[in-house]
């Protein structure tokens, strides 16, 4: 009895913290279009949601930004996304600046590593054209297309690595290809026995046997000199070196493109 007892209490508290256990949801990542120039009119909502399921696809922030700042268009769109997201965090950002009419696209964090500059360049080509026939609704939204197939492409490296589907933080690993290896070994025997062969042949004798005896009593020359040294003074000269501003640097690790239009 006792024994039925205590199976029926384990039972029932088991069920029990099944029950008080916190459902997880799927995380959300931001994004936003701030259309401050009014170039898209009712397709803001539209392009609001398409841009929330790609930074849920991507994990991380995607946002659109157009203006008619003078501020040049890259330096906004770095500004822009650090602030949003974080220096060296994961975003995108595309800016249209209808005052210089410039277009510009930031990545930072991992989407660095799937929109590098060859692939950016890609993008240009299918919203540069639509930015320059006025449809910015059907640039923004090729922008966005574009940015999901190249993260469902995969990185463009020949390098193994892994993606945390929580997160998307990825982790590169370190692999060996035979050919390299194979390389390295040629070149590390043509430099050791190239090695070997420059010092046989500087220090080399005519008789490989024949000893040299070196006669130091009849060619030494030993000279002893007394000398003494007097301390005067001393200086200590301190000099403080400024450290390089962390925000000069957050704008440099990312990967980004822009033209006119």
């Amino acid at each position: 009895m006792r024994k039925k007892i205590i199976i029926f209490s384990l039972f029932f508290l088991s069920f029990f913290f099944l029950l008080i256990t916190p459902k997880t949801s799927a995380a959300t990542f931001q994004s936003g279009i701030e259309d401050n120039f009014q170039l898209l009119g009712g397709n803001v909502t539209l392009l609001e949601q398409e841009a929330q399921q790609l930074a849920n696809q991507t994990k991380a922030g995607v946002f659109v930004v157009t203006t008619d700042s003078s501020t040049s268009a890259s330096q906004m769109a770095k500004t822009y996304l650090a602030d949003k997201v974080g220096a060296k965090n994961n975003g995108v950002v595309l800016v249209i600046n209808m005052n210089l009419r410039k277009v510009y696209i930031w990545a930072t964090g991992n989407l660095k590593y799937y929109l590098p500059s060859s692939r950016i360049e890609k993008t240009l080509d299918i919203v540069q054209p639509e930015l320059s026939s006025d449809n910015y609704y059907q640039a923004v939204s090729g922008f966005f297309d574009q940015v999901s197939k190249y993260y469902q492409a995969g990185i463009p490296t020949t390098r193994k690595y892994t993606v945390n589907s929580q997160t998307g933080a990825i982790t590169f690993h370190r692999s060996f290809q035979p050919l390299s290896i194979l390389i390295a070994f040629v070149i590390s025997l043509i430099a050791a026995g190239g090695f070997v062969w420059t010092i046989y042949r500087r220090y080399q004798m005519k008789d490989a046997h024949a000893v040299w005896r070196y006669d130091y009593g009849r060619n030494g020359n030993l000279q002893l000199h007394q000398r003494e040294d007097i301390l005067v003074n001393t200086f200590i000269t301190t000099r403080i070196i400024p450290r390089p501003s962390s925000d000069n640097n957050s704008f440099s690790d990312g990967s980004g493109g822009g033209r006119s239009f």
